[in-house]
């Protein structure tokens, strides 16, 4: 089921295993990434999913005052969530790749359930679904 697409990011619920893919397509402005994260928050919690797949292959380097609002604003948020996994793949942007680790290994919000990073979306679906998280 498609949730959301536009030409930025494109949303997608896999409804029998349970799987919530979004995929970015490029650039966007602030306001439109700050939406996005607050729309993936509001469906994992609307259709109770259990596990993501954050695609962020096209997503360039964040702006510093993004990256602040995600570590500060989202991150908490997204550990309340009720995922069992998560999987990121890496951005092919050098300097957004650098950053991934301060919202994965963040110490004031370490996040509750597994998290993993891949270069390739059959790889991270099939770690999704293949094991039975606990």
């Amino acid at each position: 089921m498609i949730c959301f697409d536009s030409e930025y990011l494109h949303v997608e619920l896999y409804e029998e295993p349970n799987v919530l893919v979004t995929q970015w397509y490029g650039k966007c402005t602030s306001d439109q990434y700050r939406e996005a994260l607050i729309r993936f928050n509001s469906l994992v919690r609307l259709y109770d999913v259990h596990f993501a797949i954050a695609d962020r292959r096209l997503l360039p380097a964040l702006s510093k005052e993004d990256l602040i609002w995600t570590v500060k604003e989202f991150l908490p948020l997204f550990c309340n969530l009720p995922l069992k996994r998560f999987a990121v793949l890496n951005s092919f942007d050098e300097i957004a790749e650098e950053l991934l680790p301060q919202f994965l290994k963040n110490t004031n919000y370490p996040i509750p359930f597994e998290s993993q990073a891949f270069d390739d979306l059959t790889s991270a679906y099939d770690w999704l679904t293949s094991v039975k998280a606990e």
